[in-house]
């Protein structure tokens, strides 16, 4: 199947994922927040597939462990291994990411707000009425 900009094609639909999770990558980053990045998005993703804590610290430990092992390589290299990581991330992404709960899309996202502060004084009960 072809994919299509950032999606992967699913049963004749794209799967979508939040902007900032889809390109991790801005132009302008240096090669080492490219790799930091890279490796925050790769624990990210993990956590997306796997239900249970203890699986999901196994796996960032093989990622760490992947990670390490190529720390010491040239640049030219490391680029090389960046594209290939951030190829390997998208193939590898959730079609439902996790969201945090009080992030935008998350379920309690802007739950029980408070009033904006120009009601806040037309909803208070007039001086002689308030409880003291």
């Amino acid at each position: 199947r072809e994919r299509v900009g950032f999606g992967r094609e699913i049963m004749g639909g794209t799967v979508s994922m939040p902007a900032c999770r889809a390109a991790p990558f801005k132009e302008g980053l240096t090669h080492k927040q490219q790799v930091l990045r890279l490796y925050r998005q790769s624990m990210r993703t993990a956590r997306d597939w796997m239900i249970d804590y203890d699986p999901w610290v196994a796996q960032c430990e093989k990622l760490k462990a992947e990670f390490k092992a190529n720390q010491h390589k040239s640049l030219a290299e490391g680029r090389i291994l960046v594209k290939k990581g951030l190829a390997r991330l998208l193939e590898n992404r959730h079609p439902d990411p996790m969201i945090p709960l009080y992030m935008p899309g998350g379920t309690t996202y802007q739950r029980n707000l408070p009033p904006p502060p120009e009601l806040e004084h037309d909803m208070m009960p007039p001086p002689h009425q308030r409880i003291r």
